[in-house]
């Protein structure tokens, strides 16, 4: 299928809106589109983009049935929702799922949207997921505040349907100046005993040797293994949760850096002690926010908390390259509330149909568990 991108052909009538359904092909098929959709602005973060959603299903649903569902106008691509369809169980009821396209990894989801008010792509996306059926429940994972996904809520609980949501994680964020901004104000904004434990940490580590700051651009495999092997030094390669540990997650990071390279949005960070690593980030930006999926420090120098004084070294950097925000990702941590009380709530949201069957599963996911909570918490 080929969608006009032409930013001058829009016409404001209703939007046209089809699901392709199929393997991982489609997202080849509408790529090169999607891509222009997410330089538009808003949904410019790389987790929404189509070259992450294929990194993901690659490394972890290969043979995933996809159900891409597309908002044109006047054949301008306008909107794109990522489904994996399968059936599935809720609460032990047998169920046709539509699923977000996305997972633990995955970070976040959203509608993906281009400038302009998004508000009737989405109501004619949902009146063609009613019209077209073929579904009992759809959950689409980590949708963060604000984003598209509200709007498909609200139009189907003014329709009737039966809807939930449940906040999954609070993921605390980093405002930055800008171009022109000051790192010594965003440093303020922390407690004076944080810096002085700060200051003093540094001292401490470049008393054992030569302290450097080195960022990585290209998906060099050398840097990358030395990012995995640091990774999996500490606690998550004792219980096998560190990305090495396991060849599908292994394949998504390698995928996902690659991609991000090509892209210019790769941003390795790397403190340095005497030639070898004590901290690093894998990281991504989008020109205007730094994303940290994941970290990793040595817990040989856990004394000299090197993954803060990394932190510590990457906000300056990104404050002098004019970024706008640094996002965590993820659950808040005690060491992230170091440098930030300022979170973004993100939600699962669920869809369920009309009738007895819809009603039955919402009780199930939302009602039951509220009513036992309530009578064992008495």
């Amino acid at each position: 299928m080929r969608i006009s991108n032409d930013p001058g052909r829009g016409t404001g009538s209703m939007p046209i809106v089809q699901s392709m359904v199929g393997g991982l092909e489609l997202l080849e098929r509408v790529e090169p589109e999607w891509r222009a959709l997410c330089d538009e602005g808003p949904c410019a973060a790389p987790f929404f983009r189509p070259e992450w959603i294929a990194a993901y299903l690659r490394a972890f649903e290969p043979s995933a049935t996809l159900r891409l569902v597309v908002a044109t106008d006047a054949g301008r691509l306008r909107a794109v929702l990522p489904l994996v369809a399968e059936r599935s169980r809720l609460r032990g009821f047998p169920v046709r799922k539509l699923r977000s396209a996305a997972g633990v990894h995955s970070c976040r989801f959203d509608l993906v949207h281009g400038a302009g008010d998004f508000r009737p792509w989405a109501d004619a996306i949902w009146s063609h997921l009613c019209e077209t059926g073929g579904w009992d429940v759809i959950e689409l994972r980590d949708v963060p505040a604000g984003g598209a996904v509200e709007r498909l809520l609200e139009a189907a609980s003014t329709a009737g349907y039966p809807v939930g949501r449940w906040e999954s994680m609070r993921t605390p964020y980093v405002e930055l100046p800008g171009r022109g901004g000051s790192f010594e104000a965003v440093l303020g904004r922390t407690r004076s005993h944080f810096r002085a434990n700060l200051r003093r940490r540094m001292k401490r580590l470049a008393e054992k040797g030569r302290v450097q700051l080195n960022r990585f651009e290209d998906a060099d495999p050398r840097v990358l293994q030395r990012f995995y092997a640091l990774e999996k030094i500490g606690w998550k390669g004792d219980r096998g949760t560190a990305i090495d540990c396991d060849g599908a997650t292994r394949a998504f990071y390698d995928r996902a850096a690659s991609w991000a390279a090509s892209r210019g949005m790769l941003a390795i960070y790397e403190l340095e002690l005497d030639g070898a690593p004590v901290a690093m980030h894998f990281g991504l930006s989008d020109g205007r926010r730094y994303y940290l999926p994941k970290p990793a420090f040595d817990p040989a120098h856990e004394a000299c908390s090197p993954g803060q004084l990394l932190m510590h070294e990457v906000l300056r950097d990104c404050t002098e390259r004019g970024l706008e925000e640094l996002d965590f990702l993820g659950p808040p941590m005690p060491w992230k509330a170091d440098w930030t009380d300022s979170f973004r709530p993100h939600a699962w949201c669920y869809f369920f149909r009309r009738g007895p069957l819809g009603l039955a599963l919402h009780a199930a996911k939302f009602r039951v568990p509220a009513l036992a909570e309530a009578i064992l918490g008495r």
